[in-house]
């Protein structure tokens, strides 16, 4: 006879695994690697932080390198990001941001003008596809 304890443990245990079935998206990819590059006016922008932004999963990030590459970031280093459509924006890469203080204002650059900084006004858009190479490019004026 199983009693309400039991029955409470192997509820909690299915619920976990509907959970994480759902998450692993019952063995299809989820994610996909993610590079690229970041030029303005024909040069490399670097320490940029290029940020891929979705609707409804964790948004991934990476920082451009000085030839302007990037390789994107989501859970793990060099994971990528999840699949579908997104924003994406571009900023100053600010080294020794301190939670507790709050943050100065990103610098002024001309290779990052301010319509590339924020998701409301950037018109930088990307489709991350699984199985594909994915490697994109902004070409930044």
């Amino acid at each position: 006879m199983i009693g309400p304890l039991h029955a409470r443990k192997a509820s909690t245990v299915a619920a976990c695994v509907l959970i994480l079935l759902a998450l692993v998206g019952c063995g299809r990819p989820t994610m996909a690697k993610v590079s690229g590059t970041v030029t303005w006016q024909g040069k490399p922008v670097p320490d940029a932080m290029v940020q891929f932004v979705h609707k409804n999963r964790p948004g991934a990030t990476a920082r451009t390198d000085a030839a302007g590459r990037f390789s994107l970031t989501t859970l793990k280093p060099g994971d990528g990001a999840f699949l579908g459509p997104v924003r994406v924006t571009l900023q100053p890469f600010l080294p020794g941001i301190d939670p507790d203080k709050p943050t100065p204002p990103p610098p002024p650059r001309p290779d990052i003008p301010d319509r590339y900084r924020t998701v409301d006004k950037t018109p930088l858009t990307a489709e991350v596809v699984a199985g594909k190479k994915n490697v994109i490019d902004f070409k930044l004026d």
